[in-house]
């Protein structure tokens, strides 16, 4: 019976290590191919690139919005700062930016594993851990992107591990300048300071949670001010840092991301909540609750996506495998645990990582092609994919189209922006990921806010592409607008 025992606990040990690795294996199969495509993976990569040549070409990109241009600059001023100088302007592409990218959602996993470590001192649940998160394919799709999510999300949850080293002495502030570095990358993963505030307050520490407090606060308009008057003087920061990053919220939309992300974390919140009963940890119950709190309110601002919820399995594959972990001298429970991570990694894996293929390299080169042999260089250019235009050394005056429909709609920014180049025709060409005549009647064609006036103005001045040139670029998901004038056929 004892040999029958080990046996089992063996087989038990290995599964815990080898499912989640089967499917981490999978998603980091598909790194290669996602930084070495030239291409988009996601608008977002295109908007930050050409926010990025612009500032190394000296454009003020925190400038007040006015005819013809404007940049939207929605995240910290750090990525930026950072980003742009690891790319060349002239040449402007993704790999060294997805490069760090990837870089911190490894640390990220190292940062997991840490924390697993802790609450089980068990070294299989730092392998574990790591592993688990590295299972989830959103992660790894978010985690390659030339974005700013996985390497703001580091400093943030840094300061965490910080604060959770020493939640028993006043170290506890050394948290703050982390989490400062962290805000101004991009302003988002706000449940860490949340976390610590509501910890200090429970524990009663109140003199020191006010200090955490007028610390995090004293940082931050520090770090503000430098920006404002030093970094981009004579610029409208605090508009772009904070007014333009304001546009409508879909309760709706809210809704639908909570049940995604209900479908997809129920089974290890539920193992969390479990392990948090048996082992109680005020701390990481207090950041828990915050995440699922914060979470579904920040999602259902338009344009949102699963990289909000990043956060939400760094908290989850820790106290997931530290009750697998502890689990372990009881078999029959392991091996029930065992089969809700199998479940666990089946919901966190149903749409799985897309990996470019042959195909997708030789039609993004298709399309390059084409922009560059008629299209002169510099020449202005409108589109959702800013990124496409931007390396085929045309200019983007407006380089977040999505941002910017919204932000006009809701007369934050003037219409005359996009209005007056559309009717004077000074835009080269116009890239659509919809078709214009096709989503006429349809309000809110790929998400965009584009009143009758707008329409009106690409329809009376500029034609659709036709022939190969609309075969070609429709592969891409393009639908190609020139101007009426010009001679391309």
């Amino acid at each position: 019976m004892k040999i029958s025992s080990r046996f089992l606990r063996l087989i038990l040990l290995l599964g815990s290590v080898a499912i989640p690795g089967f499917f981490a294996a999978r998603n980091l199969a598909s790194w290669p191919a996602r930084l070495g495509y030239p291409g988009e993976l996601d608008f977002v990569e295109s908007t930050v690139l050409a926010e990025m040549v612009h500032l190394r070409e000296g454009i003020p990109i925190y400038a007040r919005a006015s005819v013809p241009r404007f940049d939207a600059v929605l995240y910290g001023p750090e990525f930026y700062l950072l980003c742009s100088h690891l790319m060349n302007p002239q040449r402007p592409g993704y790999f060294r930016l997805r490069a760090v990218s990837s870089v911190a959602t490894l640390m990220l996993a190292a940062g997991c594993a840490l924390l697993a470590y802790w609450l089980a001192r068990s070294y299989l649940s730092t392998v574990v851990s790591s592993l688990l998160f590295l299972s989830y394919s959103f992660v790894s799709g978010f985690g390659t992107q030339a974005r700013c999510d996985v390497m703001s999300l580091l400093l943030w949850f840094s300061g965490f591990l910080v604060a959770y080293r020493f939640q028993k002495s006043r170290r506890i502030l050394l948290a703050v300048p982390l989490m400062t570095l962290g805000f101004y990358y991009k302003q988002q993963f706000v449940a860490a300071p949340l976390a610590v505030l509501f910890f200090l307050l429970l524990e009663k520490r109140f003199r020191l949670a006010a200090e955490f407090t007028a610390l995090l606060g004293a940082t931050g308009l520090t770090f503000l001010a430098i920006f404002q008057f030093l970094v981009f003087r004579h610029q409208a920061f605090l508009l772009h840092f904070f007014a333009y990053n304001v546009i409508p919220f879909s309760w709706q939309e809210g809704f639908r991301w909570a049940v995604i992300l209900g479908i997809t974390f129920l089974v290890p919140s539920a193992v969390a909540i479990q392990f948090l009963r048996a082992h109680p940890d005020r701390l990481l119950a207090c950041y828990f609750g915050c995440l699922v709190f914060l979470l579904p309110l920040m999602m259902a601002k338009k344009a949102s996506n699963l990289n909000y919820a990043i956060e939400l399995p760094l908290v989850l594959c820790p106290l997931f495998t530290g009750q697998l972990i502890t689990s372990m001298p009881r078999p029959s429970r392991a091996a029930g645990y065992l089969c809700l991570l199998a479940v666990t990694l089946w919901l966190g894996n149903i749409f799985p990582v897309w990996s470019p293929q042959a195909k997708d390299f030789a039609q993004d080169n298709a399309v390059q092609a084409f922009l560059r042999e008629n299209f002169p260089p510099r020449a202005p250019a409108l589109g959702h994919y800013a990124g496409d235009l931007v390396r085929a050394g045309l200019d983007t005056p407006i380089s977040d189209f999505y941002q910017y429909t919204w932000l006009a709609c809701g007369g934050t920014v003037s219409d005359q922006i996009l209005l007056t180049p559309l009717r004077e025709q000074r835009y080269a060409v116009i890239l659509l990921r919809f078709d214009l005549q096709a989503e006429r009647n349809n309000g809110q064609p790929a998400g965009l806010c584009l009143p009758e006036q707008l329409y009106d103005a690409i329809t009376q001045n500029y034609r659709p592409l036709t022939g190969a040139a609309a075969t070609l670029l429709e592969a891409r998901h393009y639908y190609g607008w020139v101007p009426r004038s010009w001679p391309l056929h």
